[in-house]
């Protein structure tokens, strides 16, 4: 399974960004048999574009082969293309480092995702996000 983790420097020890479309980077991390096998940082291609940050940001997820998103908070454009590919994405609070999310997901604490409205208010909660086929 792959996990990207919005992150602003990136890292284990990076905290989970609350904005997935604009965060600076993606912490990528590998799991295998329910432990980290690989870390990587990578710029969100992104990040600094005029418009679409959040949707660019879902594509480059998917291109990554990204199974899973954990972020504070998604765009509804980018919780759309997310869904449609069928990644799953699911938030986690601003105080909790990149590992102790990971892991939190991995034990199913982290379940739903928060989202961000037109207005750049919170919006409402709801269940995961897609889930490819075939399950993990």
């Amino acid at each position: 399974m792959r996990i990207a983790v919005a992150t602003v420097n990136g890292g284990l020890d990076d905290f989970v960004n609350q904005h997935f479309g604009r965060t600076p980077t993606f912490t990528i991390v590998d799991i295998e048999g329910g432990e980290i096998k690989n870390v990587r940082v990578v710029p969100n291609p992104g990040a600094s574009a005029p418009r679409g940050a959040g949707v660019q940001a879902a594509q480059f997820c998917i291109n990554e082969g990204v199974d899973v998103v954990i972020a504070g908070q998604f765009g509804p454009n980018s919780a759309q293309v997310l869904e449609a590919s069928g990644i799953k994405f699911v938030s986690a609070l601003p105080t909790m480092r990149v590992e102790e999310a990971v892991r939190a997901f991995l034990r199913g604490e982290l379940t739903q995702a928060l989202f961000r409205s037109k207005g750049g208010g919170t919006g409402h909660v709801r269940g995961f996000g897609g889930r490819r086929q075939g399950g993990w």
